[in-house]
């Protein structure tokens, strides 16, 4: 028998994915299309911010923490100035 804690994460895991809209799922479906044959993630966090994903958006898509998106973003744009 789960404990209640247990029950209460069960709940909430669930609850997150109920409260998003066809339109988010869409936009993230479409993200994940974008990359889908890209090995590098430098490359796929470049093009997603390209395509106008937020830095949030970017990091749920390729599992990342947003500080990591930021700083391989920001190293992405100084190497295509270059």
């Amino acid at each position: 028998m789960p404990h209640r804690k247990e029950q209460a994460e069960a709940v909430a895991s669930v609850s997150h994915y109920a409260a998003v809209s066809a339109e988010e799922k869409l936009a993230r479906l479409l993200g994940l299309l974008l990359v889908k044959d890209m090995k590098s993630k430098s490359d796929q966090v470049t093009l997603l911010r390209r395509a106008g994903f937020k830095v949030s958006e970017v990091a749920s898509l390729l599992d990342m923490t947003e500080n990591n998106v930021t700083v391989v973003d920001n190293l992405g744009r100084k190497k295509t100035v270059d």
